[in-house]
């Protein structure tokens, strides 16, 4: 099934996979402070490293086109594409943060999920702000952070992600 590109820029925004267009979940309060925070401590590695932004959509192959929260990709990776590659890659992301919605469904994380690791995706992290956990899938496997962890990974050498700072804007915005 193909979909024009003007039409997945359409609101409401959709992300493509398994044949089937899903709706990007609207953002509520607590996803965009989340994914704020993410933003600014990704942002803050990346600036000598590559490129760290909100919302970038990839496209990852044929019918498979997904929109993560903030995503890294290193300088390595965009100097092996064009100018116009560059603002449609066609490849994932070394380092992708879902924030999780109130309607999201566990299916479609997982999906999403596998997805990015297999278009070479190094790292995917799903923040869950009503449970106050990271879920990190890589290609060794996953595992459950909580508060009082730290995600590390030796192929993002500096990058280290702390849960209870990850999760510290909910704190600030209930006062």
């Amino acid at each position: 099934m193909r979909y024009s590109e003007a039409w997945l820029e359409t609101k409401p925004y959709k992300e493509v996979y398994d044949r089937r267009a899903h709706p990007k979940m609207s953002p509520q309060l607590d996803h965009s402070l989340i994914q704020g925070r993410l933003l600014t401590l990704v942002g803050n590695w990346a600036v000598a490293r590559g490129f760290s932004g909100p919302e970038l959509r990839v496209y990852l192959a044929e019918g498979v086109s997904l929109v993560p929260d903030v995503s890294f990709m290193s300088f390595g990776r965009l100097n092996s594409m064009s100018s116009a590659e560059r603002q449609k890659p066609r490849i994932a992301p070394e380092f992708v943060c879902e924030v999780r919605s109130p309607d999201d469904r566990g299916p479609n994380i997982r999906r999403k999920t596998e997805l990015y690791l297999a278009h070479g995706a190094i790292a995917v992290l799903n923040a869950d702000p009503a449970r106050r956990t990271v879920l990190v899938a890589t290609q060794e496997g996953e595992c459950l952070l909580r508060p009082g962890d730290r995600f590390e990974h030796p192929a993002l050498p500096g990058l280290a992600l702390s849960v209870s700072e990850i999760f510290a804007p909910l704190d600030a915005a209930r006062g």
